[in-house]
Order: structure tokens, then sequence, then C-alpha cells
């Protein structure tokens, strides 16, 4: 056994500029793609009640200008937000108003008491994705946000929620589980309005009115709400995602091969008859993904994970290749892979005939999971994040969440899990490795806090999967991952 410790990466800001912290780096720098003489102006839609739709209003109006920091003693966990204007890091402004908002009438919000649960659900998305419709005819916005009324937020349950409640399944009965689907307001609205080609940010009043009644925590079931200021850097931060412009990026050595990473992860479809396969393609440093959706896998009898036939497997990589070519008009030389299950000798040939066919100089397929191996420092807080164990040449745990010294504290509440990888074949260091696993935790365009607990690669598979089961076989697919998240 060996252990080290990887130094928290940096990412690149606007005007080249380097920190290792995405809020403070951006206040500092501006976002990635600023222009200097550039004022962006971002249109905006919003589907709710006229109550909803006007609390959200001000809400971001607030935000414009800015909004003070938490007091606390780690100021570098809590810091304000800077608004979101000309004369913001941003460069950037919201344009709202009232053609770009849908009200929802009241009476058909009422109807739905007419109806059992999930059909209201049902009825519910309706609703709001007939209005997503009508503004994306007839004022094409950016973004559309759904300020979500309080008669949806009742209904919607979503896959967490239900994930705590089989915490205590025996483990036969989770791995029949774990695959499983249930209707989810969330996602099924992300899968119609994939339709329209209309992204869209799903906000729940706890967002602008800290007097809405929060959701309880999975685990010990108390009612948190993030600061106001935290609120508002992970919403702006999204939306300017969505919009289709790019906060920052991880820092890339000139010397290093051009690389492709790929998160594959299995869900399994509505009728619950086939596992789908679910995979991300992440473009390079930038972390733009594209989404390609595989073939129907079936489930072996003496098998319970799934796998990928080697032709399968083969057919996906260079599907995932001629998107990034068509993206980046050249090819990689390096692709990561990163799998949410162990690699099976099928699996590995039609993922190495890709390499070849696709002309690649190197690979690297990596099995990343969550671990309960845990190390123990001397106090009461947990092993620095980035601390990292090599039990062997191929298997290691990595601390992705822990005590973050920029921080001056550990930024959680419960024990953090590791994060293991598994070197299935592999041509860099396994330091290398887990450095890059390190940063592309840093890629989540739905938090600011840096400290992800998963590479993107593994969480935009995740995810990608739980809107696509809602999506027909021959069902529109959008590419990019801003429709999903």
């Amino acid at each position: 056994m060996k252990l080290d410790f990887l130094e928290e990466p940096e990412l690149e800001f606007g005007r080249h500029g380097r920190h290792v912290d995405i809020r403070q780096g951006l206040k500092l720098y501006g976002p990635l793609d600023t222009v200097d003489d550039d004022v962006r102006r971002i249109r905006i839609g919003i589907v709710g009640t006229q109550q909803t739709i006007d609390g959200l209003r001000r809400w971001l109006g607030r935000c414009a200008t800015g909004v003070e920091a938490k007091k606390s003693r780690q100021p570098n966990l809590f810091p304000d937000f800077p608004g979101f204007g000309d004369s913001s890091p941003f460069r950037a402004s919201f344009e709202i108003d009232d053609a770009s908002c849908r009200i929802i009438p009241p009476r058909d919000l009422r109807a739905l008491s007419d109806h059992a649960h999930y059909g209201a659900l049902i009825r519910g998305v309706e609703l709001l994705a007939n209005e997503i419709k009508a503004l994306s005819e007839e004022i094409r916005p950016a973004v559309v946000l759904v300020a979500l009324p309080p008669e949806l937020v009742g209904l919607d349950e979503d896959e967490d929620d239900r994930e705590a409640k089989t915490k205590d399944v025996p483990q036969g009965e989770k791995e029949e589980l774990a695959y499983g689907t249930d209707l989810d307001l969330h996602h099924m609205l992300k899968a119609e309005a994939m339709k329209f080609g209309q992204p869209i940010q799903i906000v729940l009043p706890t967002t602008y009115d800290s007097t809405a009644k929060a959701k309880a925590d999975k685990l010990d079931g108390k009612r948190r709400l993030q600061d106001e200021a935290t609120r508002a850097w992970n919403l702006h931060i999204a939306l300017y995602y969505k919009a289709n412009y790019r906060p920052w990026r991880m820092v890339r050595n000139p010397n290093d091969l051009k690389t492709c990473f790929v998160g594959i992860n299995f869900y399994r479809s509505l009728d619950k008859v086939n596992l789908m396969t679910s995979m991300a393609q992440v473009y390079d440093e930038r972390g733009e993904g594209v989404i390609v959706r595989g073939k129907p896998v079936a489930l072996k009898k003496d098998d319970p994970i799934p796998h990928l036939s080697s032709e399968d497997a083969f057919t996906l990589i260079v599907h995932a290749l001629t998107e990034y070519r068509r993206e980046h008009k050249h090819s990689p030389a390096r692709l990561v892979l990163h799998k949410s299950s162990n690699f099976s000798a099928e699996e590995l040939s039609g993922f190495n005939r890709a390499v070849e066919d696709q002309r690649l100089d190197t690979a690297d397929f990596l099995v990343v999971e969550k671990s309960f191996t845990r190390l123990f420092r001397e106090g009461s807080y947990p092993p620095l994040r980035g601390t990292l164990l090599s039990l062997d040449d191929r298997n290691h745990v990595l601390y992705t969440k822990g005590s973050v010294p920029y921080y001056s504290t550990f930024p959680g509440m419960y024990v953090p899990r590791t994060l293991r990888f598994k070197i299935a074949q592999g041509d860099e260091s396994p330091r290398k490795l887990a450095e890059e696993i390190l940063a592309l935790t840093k890629l989540n365009w739905n938090n600011t806090q840096f400290d992800g607990g998963e590479p993107i690669t593994m969480r935009v598979a995740r995810q990608v999967g739980k809107v696509l089961k809602y999506v027909a076989v021959d069902g529109v697919v959008q590419p990019k991952y801003s429709f999903y998240m």
C-alpha cells in the first residue's frame, strides 16, 4: 500500500486567470469566454403561477446587484454573490419581460386534485410542457425557468428520496432494485422539453423564498436550506451554462495529448423490460458533453451486472469519437473511459477494437465507483480532499470529498465516502489518472462549491440515464448536457 496527496487542481477562467476556487476565480477573472468590451443579454422565459413568477422575478432582480455573504468563520466557503449585470464579473444580464412569462391558470392546478398521484403528476408535467412549448415557439428564450407551483412540488419525489427508503433493504433485493424506475417530475419534464429543443431550469420555491417549506434531508429528516448567496451562485452559473456560455475549464498542460473523457452507465427503461446504455461523452478540458444513447442490454441470469457485447462496445465508442470530431474538427489522441461496473472480456475486446479502428495513441479504462474504504487522521476532521491510497498497481482509493484547506474546514455534514477506481487497462500512471478524476469533479455546472464527489463523466452518465428513460426509442435525444442537468 502507498499513501499520496494530490494538490487541489486549478481551473482556468477569463483572461487566462487561474484559481483553485470556482467562485473566487469568477470574481477575479470573469467567466472563461468573457470579452472585455462585450456585454451579453440573455433572454429568459418563465413558466409558473402568477405568484411563483412574481416571486422569482423579484429575487432575480435583487440578485442582479449582489447578495451579501452568510456570516461565517469560513468566508472562502460562503462568499458573497457579486451580482449579475453589466458591471458584474459576468458581464452579462438577463432580459425578462411580461411577454417572456407564461401563467398556468389556478383552475388547472386545482383540477389536479381530481386525479390519483401518478395521474396528477402526468397532468402537471403536461401543463408545464405546453407552456414551455408556447414560449419556445413564440420568443425562443435561451433558457426557460420553471417556477414550480407548490401544488406540483408536493407531487414530486426524486430518485434519491426513493433510494433513501431502500437503505435497509437486504443486499440481494437491492440488486434487483438497482436499475429500477419510477415517475419523476424533474426528469419527465426534461424529456418533454427536449422535443422543443429548449433548455429549461426547474426552480423550487425555496430557491427564491427562504420562508417556503424546504424538503427534509433524506438521512436525518431535518429541513435545510442553502444560504442565499450560495443559491444565487448556483442558479446563475447553471443558467449561464445553459445559455451556451462556458464559465470555466480544466487547466490543460500543452504537452498533454488531446483527451476525450467518456462515462458509461446503465439505466432501465420505463417498462422495466430492457436495460439501456447511458453514455455521456465529455469534451476535453472544457467539460462540454455530447450524449449518445446505446442499444438495449439484457441481464444474464448468472450475472446481475449489465455488460455490453463486443460489437455494441465497439459501436458505442466509434459513435462517441465521431461526435467528438464533429464538434472539435479533429480527433483526440487519447481516450479515458470511466465505467460504473467491471469490464467484461467482451467489452474490453470491443473498446480496444474501437481504439485501433480510430487510430488513437493511448487509452485508459477505469472502473469508477463509490467506496466504503476510509482512512482516519488525528483530530475530528476527515482526511484531506486529494488523499490517494494505492492498494496495489490497479486498485486505488481517492478522497474527492474531505477536509479542504482553502475552506479551512470539512464542508460536509456526514462522514465522506471515498471514490474507488480500478485500472482495467491503463497507459498512464495511477497518479495521473487520479489527478484527472479530481479535476473532473470540478466540472459541475449545478454547484459552485468545488469539492464534488464524482467526476463529471460518472455524474453526467447517471443523470442522462434518469432523463433518457422517459424518451421513446424513436424520440428526440438532444446531444448537449444542458438539456439533462
